[in-house]
């Protein structure tokens, strides 16, 4: 029985930029003007990895990981003050996820 092993690589990165949702804003009378304001711009890179393992003439073995959010900054996506919105919101912070997976 003769074992092949062929390895490949592949990786990516993705880059995320928001130009800011709405919020609130007050006017120089101090009236409420609803969604008369933006929160400020945000971005977010995320980069990740795949190895394929090709084993015989038929299997392969796929591993991968993604790192998303690789600055780790904290971004406010919306700050609770726009029409219909109740609650701020925050984008992910940075997070590790892998995988394995067999292809027959």
């Amino acid at each position: 029985m003769n074992a092949v092993l062929q390895v490949f690589f592949e990786h990516e990165h993705h880059a995320i930029y928001g130009s800011g949702l709405r919020t609130g804003a007050t006017a120089a009378d101090g009236s409420n003007i609803p969604n008369g304001g933006t929160v400020p711009s945000y971005y977010s890179i995320s980069v990740g990895a795949e190895r394929s393992f090709k084993i015989g003439a038929n299997h392969t073995v796929k591993a991968r990981l993604d790192v998303v959010n690789v600055t780790d900054k904290s971004y406010e996506l919306r700050n609770g003050t726009g029409v219909g919105v109740g609650a701020p919101q925050f984008g992910m912070r940075r997070g590790f996820f892998g995988s394995l997976s067999w292809a027959y």
